[in-house]
């Protein structure tokens, strides 16, 4: 188990993994704040969902390595 939740969190530190990452972040925080315009309903909403998987993935990464010390 600990393993796989390293292997995901690792994606994250990949150059591409941190743009995704970050593109992600922004979508999220500029669609709460009512500056998306509508970019998290792109091809049929994906790009929201896409993005808000991610948010989830990162935090959970962030949290499983403080508290549980997996060490990604």
């Amino acid at each position: 188990m600990k393993d796989m939740i390293r292997d995901v969190c690792k994606r994250t530190e990949t150059p591409t993994g941190q743009i995704v990452v970050g593109a992600s972040v922004l979508i999220l925080g500029l669609t709460h704040f009512g500056y998306g315009m509508g970019v998290e309903n792109m091809l049929g909403g994906w790009v929201g969902k896409i993005a808000g998987g991610v948010g989830v993935l990162v935090g959970s990464c962030i949290l499983v390595n403080r508290f549980f010390k997996v060490g990604a």
